[in-house]
């Protein structure tokens, strides 16, 4: 089965039903990293029922913990990039990962010489 790695925005725009996104991760499975897992868990101003539907999403995604070489990889990233140390430490494991990264967020472009990034359109 083919795998992506998709970033938290990418995740936020499937929840709002982004078919992009919904074409971009169909059949395959999705890998996230431990920061995104976080992030999407600490949405503030969220239900009940609006945080069972991220879990719900985040079950069906193969989460990636943090491990010494992804750490390395981030402070290297951040030292080097304008990535913030969230978004390095994300970049770090979807390289670690090799898989696609697909997310909004153009910072992620620093990174294109190690993984291939595919950035989705900003919505207006």
């Amino acid at each position: 089965m083919d795998a992506v790695f998709a970033d938290t925005n990418a995740l936020i725009r499937l929840l709002g039903g982004d078919t992009m996104v919904a074409e971009l991760t169909d059949n395959k499975l999705v890998f996230i990293s431990e920061m995104t897992e976080m992030e999407m868990l600490c949405k503030p101003n969220i239900n009940k029922e609006q945080r069972r539907i991220i879990r719900s999403l985040l079950d069906d995604c193969v989460i990636v913990p943090f491990s010494p070489e992804i750490k390395q990889k981030a402070i290297k990233i951040r030292l080097s990039t304008r990535l913030k140390l969230v978004d390095a430490i994300v970049g770090a494991t979807a390289i670690n990962m090799g898989f696609n990264l697909i997310t909004n967020d153009l910072a992620f472009a620093s990174l294109d010489n190690l993984i291939n990034v595919i950035l989705l359109p900003n919505l207006e």
